[in-house]
């Protein structure tokens, strides 16, 4: 099983460290939270609470998660780095290509292998999308398409554009990575899954054992469907138990091959601005590695 650092919530002064001790205790990547900003009231409600309230307040950071990576690669040579979730469609096409193209290349190393994945998703805030301009009613279709013309545009070859929601006339982008950048898809909606199942990975949330369980068998099913069963996959959520080496097992058995953890967080309202010292959140990680990472 491989462990992957969640610093959401996090004060943007403390990834840096956390990179390079997340990198010398044997974490295998981080993955990195986005949102554009905090509106002060949702025009619809937060869907992953039972009030529809949100965690995090108005001080919490969201940094620009390719602006994180770029920084955090530059301080490591072995971590990977993806997003959870990046909100793709409330942006446009060649501001995703450029931005995640980019960093990408600045992970690479000398033989041109980058340690960048894209977590994507539609997202839920149609706040964001009213503020940026784009229709948040097709998000999910729009994503789908972005997708195709992102491993189109990432390839450095020349290529247009014509789809119902994008276009580009015959042309390419540079710096664009020397490998593929993976996809791993987040949700867990039937949609979700089979756009998952059509690409590299998925990226779940957190769940009990049961609950894990369920939504596994559902992404089997999904990728059976899609005749990409055999394939790699990278399978990627957050447990409410602890990752002893049974409970492991366990998911590897189910499919898992990620866990998500943040040490640090016994509560996340404990999380609220200015949060914990960032030698307290080494001291966590360091902790969790030696007893599960290792």
């Amino acid at each position: 099983m491989k462990f992957w650092l969640s610093p959401a919530f996090c004060d943007t002064a403390h990834l840096i460290g956390l990179a390079r001790a997340a990198e010398e205790h044997g974490y295998e990547g981080i993955a990195v939270p986005d949102h554009l900003f905090h509106p002060v009231e949702l025009s619809a409600p937060y869907p992953y609470t039972p009030d529809g309230s949100r965690y995090w307040t108005a001080a919490t950071h969201w940094p620009d998660p390719w602006t994180a990576i770029a920084a955090m690669a530059a301080v490591t040579t072995r971590l990977r780095f993806t997003t959870n979730v990046y909100v793709a469609p409330v942006r446009d096409l060649l501001t995703v290509a450029k931005s995640v193209g980019t960093a990408a290349c600045l992970s690479q190393d000398a033989r041109g292998r980058h340690r960048v994945a894209l977590g994507v998703g539609p997202g839920w805030c149609e706040d964001e999308f009213k503020a940026t301009g784009q229709p948040f009613a097709e998000r999910g279709r729009r994503l789908d398409e972005m997708l195709v013309a992102l491993k189109a545009l990432w390839s450095g070859e020349v290529v247009e554009i014509d789809g119902p929601n994008y276009t580009l006339p015959k042309a390419s982008i540079c710096p664009t990575p020397a490998t593929s950048i993976p996809v791993y898809v987040g949700g867990e909606s039937d949609v979700a899954l089979r756009r998952a199942a059509r690409n590299d990975g998925w990226i779940g949330i957190y769940y009990t054992m049961e609950d894990a369980e369920k939504v596994l068998g559902r992404l089997r099913q999904a990728r059976e469907k899609a005749g990409t069963a055999d394939r790699p996959f990278r399978t990627m959520l957050a447990v409410l138990a602890d990752p002893t080496p049974t409970t492991c097992a366990r998911l590897e058995e189910w499919g898992v091959t990620d866990l998500f953890c943040a040490p640090w967080m016994n509560d996340v309202h404990a999380l609220t601005p200015p949060g914990p010292s960032l030698e307290a959140m080494v001291d966590a990680l360091a902790d969790f590695a030696e007893r599960y990472v290792k």
